[in-house]
């Protein structure tokens, strides 16, 4: 492992001081009057939206000089309340990162060449028209990481035809928001500030980060809130806990069907609410007795006697009580049981009578945008289901169809359905499980356009990289990510003239509709299409570029009424999933595989994030990475005893191997850490040597999980892998 330290050397500093001093000595420069006509430049603060990951907090950059100088959060935002977090002040510094693209890149016989935006654009329409007419529009796909630019993607391939317009949720998320939708019929949000009682399950806001969720929790605990922890690790939520409670990987689903069994055995529920507001309550009762504390002690080693006490305490603060909604954790797309746990979790909150409730669970207010209709007609779209089997019966007739599920495109693209393929602010081949079929499969499309600011893993093996603008220098669509107690709008502005030779991603997506003979669907300046999808809003787009974000509707109200399911009830028992061949009432199902108990060599494999990262996109940012270097984070964690057990000392390096992959890396020894699994951080593993700060440094989750499809929504089960530790 190498130590990339930036460096000046003595050579490079004596010719840059001889130069400086030379031109003084000519005349060209005067030292002091440049410095003080710089110091005295006027400073412009611009409104914008932070991507450094995908909370898109608001902003405010400071520009001096035609320089970025400094930022600071938007304090009328629902997401970050006014604050940046390390990400945010880190990743803006990747303006000016010497790794990024200059201009349109073509390869020619295994390397890339620049080229100009026009000949990208001519011949990638070109490769595409033929691939169109040889095997029809089901064989292009879009891939991207959630974007504003979302719905202009989506448009692009419904003018093309294709139904094959994908984002990561599959790796993400799919599972919550599935058992959330089944069960109150959209996702919600937690009311942690009003909150008397917060337990987080697999969730870590301190490290995810969720700026506004921290502040929250820290307010709520200052108000008297008891904060409980239930995770693998003593995460970095957990220092703000009363409580962390070790759970073994994989079991939150027995460990909240045991809190359940408490609420109905003991009386502890809502009674009014439920009586009220849910269905299958009895069913649940009928059910839910299998699975006592006694019994789930024994699966998740929790006590039976402190899941009885945390039930009871909890009950005694609802409905002002929640169990957080959950994230990507052991709810998203992590085990076998993810979609069960989800509902399960769901089902706990309903009992407590919080939905929709100060200090519960609630439905936030969100901002729904107008359409560019009729002035701008929409295309008329795919005629076909996605080939995934994204709601298809007998396949994944719970997946989600915007969503759709992205690491399933290797495996068709290997099988020739899929021939060609446009990747936008995603890295796959760095953060889709098994890193070797992935590039397998991208290498097997005819065409492969990759839309980054650098040489990304994916950037690396495409057939044309067109260099999408850095955040700071694009104007991007408006958005309504920031919901809350009331829903806002934003907007990304331009905050600089760009550096090179790149464009934003909307005028991207734009050119290539023009080029590919579809320009009738983009007959539109984003400006014009910002302030028609304002329109319903009440929002004047000059109103929204002055202030960055706005608020826009009502203010959300307390109250029970009418959800979006069958029922309009919260659904207990789901008869739509029983209908689909899913149980009606969540049951205990155990992960897909385990460690070997007489293998002491044997562990699950874990992961999460650190909270100067965001999956892999930051690793290649020096002020990040030096922190990493500084910290030693760059380590696997493991369990203090059980290492010992295997003759390992903090600092050693092992090999980690599993099925697909092996690696090395220094161990960190942590009493911190449930003992059947290790831990890895997420965002390390780099192998595109384009990216030469994070290039070789620390591993990847990724690089050791098989490729692997739950059976309900098709998520990716990236915690579903045992390794073998080692001493190198």
């Amino acid at each position: 492992m190498q130590d990339k330290s930036l460096k000046l050397s003595r050579r490079s500093f004596l010719r840059g001081s001889a130069l400086t001093a030379g031109a003084l000595s000519l005349g060209l420069l005067d030292f002091q009057s440049w410095a003080k006509s710089n110091a005295a430049a006027p400073v412009r603060r611009i409104p914008t939206i932070c991507n450094g990951c995908g909370n898109r907090c608001s902003l405010f950059a400071y520009v001096k000089n035609g320089r970025i100088w400094r930022i600071e959060g938007n304090r009328e935002a629902n997401g970050n309340q006014g604050v940046v977090c390390p990400k945010g002040h880190g990743y803006l510094h990747d303006l000016y990162n010497p790794n990024r693209i200059r201009s349109p890149l073509k390869r020619v016989e295994g390397k890339f060449q620049p080229i100009s935006w026009e000949q990208a654009y001519k011949e990638i329409a070109q490769k595409i028209n033929i691939i169109l007419m040889e095997n029809g529009p089901e064989s292009v796909f879009w891939v991207n990481y959630p974007q504003p630019n979302h719905a202009y993607a989506l448009r692009f391939m419904h003018s093309l035809g294709s139904p094959h317009y994908f984002t990561h949720g599959s790796t993400c998320y799919t599972a919550r928001n599935a058992a959330w939708n089944f069960t109150v019929g959209k996702l919600p949000s937690n009311d942690l500030a009003n909150s008397r009682f917060i337990m987080t399950i697999g969730r870590n806001p301190a490290g995810g980060i969720d700026l506004g969720q921290v502040r929250d929790i820290v307010k709520a605990k200052e108000r008297g809130a008891k904060i409980i922890v239930v995770d693998p690790r003593h995460n970095e939520t957990a220092i703000l806990a009363d409580e962390w409670l070790p759970i073994k990987p994989g079991t939150d689903l027995a460990f909240l069907l045991a809190m359940i069994n408490v609420m109905v055995g003991e009386t502890l529920y809502d009674k009014e609410f439920v009586a009220n507001n849910t269905v299958g309550f009895q069913q649940l009762e009928d059910e839910i007795i299998n699975y006592p504390p006694q019994w789930a002690e024994k699966i998740c080693d929790i006590p039976a006697e402190t899941i009885t006490r945390v039930t009871r305490e909890i009950a005694r603060a609802k409905p002002y009580a929640l169990i957080h909604r959950g994230y990507h954790g052991a709810i998203g797309a992590q085990y076998l049981n993810s979609f069960q746990t989800a509902r399960a979790l769901a089902i706990a909150n309903s009992l407590l009578g919080n939905i929709n409730r100060k200090g519960g669970i609630y439905f936030p207010e969100s901002a729904e945008l107008g359409e560019l209709q009729p002035t701008h007609p929409a295309p008329a779209g795919p005629a076909g289901p996605k080939a995934d089997g994204t709601g298809i019966p007998g396949r994944y007739p719970l997946g989600s169809y915007g969503d759709g599920i992205s690491h399933a495109i290797p495996e068709l693209a290997l099988r020739g359905v899929l021939k060609c393929g446009f990747v936008y602010h995603h890295n796959p081949l760095r953060t889709n499980p098994n890193p070797q079929r992935v590039i397998a499969g991208y290498r097997k499309l005819e065409l492969l356009v990759v839309i980054d600011p650098v040489l990304s893993e994916t950037a690396s093996i495409a057939h044309y990289v067109l260099p999408a603008s850095f955040y700071l220098e694009a104007d991007e669509a408006v958005d309504t990510k920031h919901y809350g107690k009331r829903a806002q709008v934003s907007i990304q502005r331009k905050v600089i003239a760009p550096l090179f030779d790149s464009r934003s991603g909307f005028q991207i997506i734009g050119d290539l509709a023009k080029h590919l003979g579809i320009g009738k669907y983009f007959n539109f300046t984003l400006d014009e299409a910002n302030e028609l999808r304002l329109k319903p809003l009440g929002v004047a787009l000059k109103d929204l570029k002055a202030k960055g974000i706005l608020p826009v509707g009502e203010a959300w109200k307390e109250g029970f009424g009418k959800l979006e399911t069958p029922s309009g009830k919260v659904e207990i028992a789901s008869s739509t999933l029983e209908r689909l061949g899913y149980p009606a009432i969540p049951r205990w199902e155990a992960p897909l595989v385990s460690p070997d108990d007489k293998d002491p060599h044997s562990f699950r494999l874990i992961h999460g994030k650190q909270a100067i990262h965001t999956h892999a996109m930051t690793a290649n940012q020096p002020y990040l990475m030096a922190i990493s270097r500084r910290y030693d984070m760059i380590r696997l964690l493991i369990n203090r005893k059980r290492a010992e057990k295997i003759g390992l000392k903090d600092g050693d390096v092992v090999k980690i191997k599993s099925l697909v992959g092996e690696g090395e890396i220094r161990v960190k020894l942590t009493e911190g850490l449930h003992p059947s699994c290790v831990w890895l951080p997420s965002g390390y593993g780099i192998f595109s040597k384009h990216l030469t700060t994070a290039y070789d440094q620390g591993l990847s989750y990724n690089d050791f999980l098989p490729t692997l499809f739950d059976p309900t929504v098709g998520h990716a089960m990236s915690s579903e892998v045992i390794v073998q530790v080692k001493k190198a």
